[in-house]
């Protein structure tokens, strides 16, 4: 979204140059491709060069109807920040305490999120809880008819098909989340059916935990850190010659052993035509 919106250059047309994150956003986040091609087109309306911007990138790499993975609409912000800001503030140590920093950085990630998911009492982590539960209180009151064991239809703004053997939806929001979608979770109610056991795995709480159950052992031996005024600097080793210019005279040396000069008059080496003074 930042590069988009760097990137946005006139002239602009329609709702203006304002519509234009939310018509990229909305064309992201749509699960069928027919929204995905009415946002776009959107952007076309305004910015013929926004729309070739957006166009250049592979649609399967951002955008939820092409994504060709399995869709969880889970985003996570700047992943390497924490990393990044380790480094720079390790930058002049060496390679030795940098990889000790790190480690450190990880054992502590590890323990702390350990202790955090040691106190969650729900199925699902909270934040999966959380939107679960959004949508069983969208889910009262919707109409639902029987087809079959695991068909079904629910009545929304629109008819909706679900089957559950499949955990599918014709909303496609089932397959887009992770999560039973509204119409989902109506059938579960009707058929007194539990709702954790239709969501995905990855959004336990036992699947948190596992993740962050092994350890990251201390390293004995290695000492404290040296702080960086008192790290030793390491520097290159002195050369007499750049590699470039070692490059450039190189060059040049090849050039004159390959460059004989030869008479056409007298055809003798070192000399041409012009400045021949050979008698013949």
């Amino acid at each position: 979204m930042e590069n988009f919106k760097r990137n946005l250059k006139g002239p602009f047309h329609g709702d203006g140059r304002g519509s234009l994150p939310v018509s990229f956003l909305a064309a992201a986040h749509a699960v069928r491709l027919d929204g995905f091609r009415k946002y776009t087109e959107q952007i076309k309306r305004v910015s013929s060069i926004a729309y070739n911007w957006v166009m250049q990138i592979e649609p399967e790499y951002w955008t939820s109807a092409l994504f060709k993975g399995e869709r969880y609409n889970h985003f996570t912000v700047n992943v390497a920040e924490p990393y990044s800001k380790l480094m720079e503030d390790v930058r002049d140590l060496p390679i030795i305490q940098k990889i000790e920093a790190l480690r450190c950085m990880m054992m502590e990630l590890m323990d702390n999120r350990r202790m955090v998911s040691s106190k969650w009492s729900a199925k699902l982590t909270p934040s999966k809880e959380e939107k679960l539960q959004e949508e069983t209180l969208k889910a009262q009151g919707l109409k639902v008819l029987f087809s079959s064991d695991s068909l079904f239809e629910v009545h929304d703004d629109s008819i909706n098909v679900i089957n559950i053997d499949n955990w599918d939806c014709s909303c496609l929001g089932w397959k887009a989340t992770g999560l039973p979608c509204r119409h989902a979770i109506a059938v579960f109610n009707c058929k007194g059916t539990g709702v954790y056991d239709y969501c995905s795995r990855y959004f336990t709480v036992d699947s948190f935990c596992l993740t962050y159950s092994e350890s990251i052992n201390p390293v004995p031996g290695i000492g404290k850190p040296v702080d960086k005024e008192d790290a030793v600097r390491v520097l290159p080793p002195c050369t007499s010659r750049s590699p470039s210019q070692q490059k450039r005279n190189q060059t040049k040396d090849l050039r004159e052993l390959k460059r004989v000069v030869c008479c056409t008059r007298c055809k003798e080496a070192g000399h041409n035509k012009a400045t021949c003074k050979a008698t013949l």
